[in-house]
């Protein structure tokens, strides 16, 4: 028996924010989907039919062809629980594409990701777990996968990508195309890599966080308790080269100061006196 396909409340809330900020009736929406606004700040697993009501709902409210495409910006760490730091800091392309296809089941499961390498052309695809996706939703999707892959590796998606599949009532094309991306009309998802892509280094690898984040991904789902980042935390603010405000939404905090009363809960001290400490 098939799993019920879900998406993350943190996925959900990122979404709700995106409805609000568009002028969308969010209240009404959230009722007409069936969804309990108190959902939103929990660490659930909300149904994924729900939140594709959500979103179409959205598009009979108003929303535009390009909704899920601006919806882009607001999928931060905090969207994918974490997962962003994990992949960011593998070795290579290939480690970090197959640290998302191993763990985005832990964040959502309405889509199937697999890799084939087995041509010189390697390929990213997404296929749809029981139903197909909301179009909203896709766009959001393979464009935070193209922007994140190309910076991940340091180079411009055009570089990254020899040709981006879509389905037809996607409305990514456009802004794929303006990065230098050629697409086409796909049965599904299909991010074509560029020759050799998959072994680029990644500028921000990291070995140590890497093992840190896999470790805790391997024993269970992320921690919303936030022992174990708050520990990353600490290497990011000895590092200094990164904001407070850009370290709390690394790590998934959706407003700074909660990540800095969490921070002095456990050590002691403001992140802000501890990077002075660390610098001295």
């Amino acid at each position: 028996m098939l799993a019920c396909a879900f998406v993350s409340s943190a996925f959900t809330y990122t979404l709700v924010a995106h409805a609000k900020g568009f002028g969308l009736p969010v209240e009404q929406l959230l009722q007409r989907a069936g969804i309990d606004p108190a959902w939103l700040n929990e660490n659930r697993q909300i149904p994924a039919l729900q939140v594709e009501q959500l979103l179409l709902e959205c598009e009979v409210a108003g929303a535009g062809p390009t909704f899920g495409c601006e919806l882009v910006p607001g999928m931060a760490t905090s969207s994918l629980q974490g997962l962003n730091i994990l992949l960011d800091s593998a070795a290579t392309v290939r480690a970090s594409l197959e640290c998302f296809i191993r763990y985005l089941p832990r964040v959502t499961n309405c889509v199937l990701v697999t890799l084939d390498d087995s041509d010189p052309e390697a390929v990213l695809h997404v296929r749809k777990f029981q139903h197909q996706p909301h179009h909203y939703m896709l766009d959001a999707a393979v464009l935070s996968l193209v922007r994140n892959i190309a910076r991940r590796a340091g180079r411009p998606p055009a570089q990254m990508f020899t040709q981006v599949r879509l389905l037809a009532q996607q409305a990514a094309g456009a802004c794929l195309r303006d990065w230098g991306v050629d697409t086409a009309e796909g049965q599904w998802l299909s991010l074509h890599l560029a020759p050799r892509a998959l072994e680029l280094p990644l500028p921000g690898a990291n070995a140590f966080l890497h093992q840190s984040m896999l470790r805790q991904w391997q024993g269970g789902a992320f921690d919303d308790g936030r022992k174990d980042s708050l520990q990353l935390a600490r290497h990011w603010l000895a590092a200094g080269d990164q904001s407070i405000e850009r370290i709390a939404e690394r790590l998934g905090y959706r407003q700074p100061s909660n990540f800095i009363r969490a921070f002095r809960k456990q050590f002691g001290i403001t992140p802000k006196q501890y990077r002075v400490g660390a610098a001295r």
